[in-house]
């Protein structure tokens, strides 16, 4: 079977800094940021979503949990410039199909989302079954949890984040209380096990 053509694709493409995509389809929508990509992910279904990491309201990572849940069976790539192990196994682990280079070439792009829609695909990341504990960790706890993820500590989340230690070992807590563990080794394995 040959490749859905990109033009039939229903792409929402989240950030500004994606936004040279735009000739990919003709059904495209075009999010700002995390908190609009939801709205639009609740009231629209689409095949594709292309998801710039660096937002102006938050991590587009923590997207991936509610497009798993909302629209399981829409692709999902994460454009980064940090294309370091931890992040693609962060990206992979929350259930991203693909991570891609942000400075990749249009073309390569084109090439990941083709080889994705083809019918019968197997490297699409279907696994949603386990993804409700995480889904229910507020935008700033997801983001906490991919800091704790990647070895930062307490402190170097607090600073990162503008915040005190106190704040981010309240959020911590409330993190562990969700998905039900008692530190954080174990809600990193909870968020490696989804």
């Amino acid at each position: 079977m040959s490749p859905h053509p990109l033009s039939s694709l229903r792409l929402l493409i989240v950030g500004a800094g994606v936004r040279h995509l735009h000739a990919l389809s003709r059904q495209l929508t075009v999010a700002p940021d995390v908190r609009s990509a939801i709205a639009i992910i609740r009231t629209q279904p689409f095949d594709c979503i292309v998801i710039d990491r660096e937002l102006d309201d938050g991590d587009g990572l923590v997207l991936a949990p509610t497009i798993k849940r909302i629209q399981p069976d829409a692709i999902s790539i994460l454009l980064t410039s940090h294309t370091r192990w931890a992040t693609r196994e962060a990206a992979r682990q929350l259930g991203f199909d693909q991570v891609v280079d942000k400075k990749s070439s249009i073309d390569e792009i084109v090439s990941a989302i083709r080889i994705l829609a083809t019918p019968g695909n197997t490297s699409v990341n279907r696994s949603s079954k386990d993804i409700s504990k995480i889904h229910l960790l507020s935008l700033t706890e997801r983001e906490i949890l991919l800091n704790v993820a990647t070895g930062a500590t307490t402190e170097e989340i607090a600073f990162m984040r503008h915040n005190s230690v106190a704040t981010i070992k309240s959020h911590l807590s409330s993190i562990y209380r969700k998905l039900e563990v008692r530190n954080r080794v174990e809600a990193v394995a909870e968020l490696r096990r989804n």
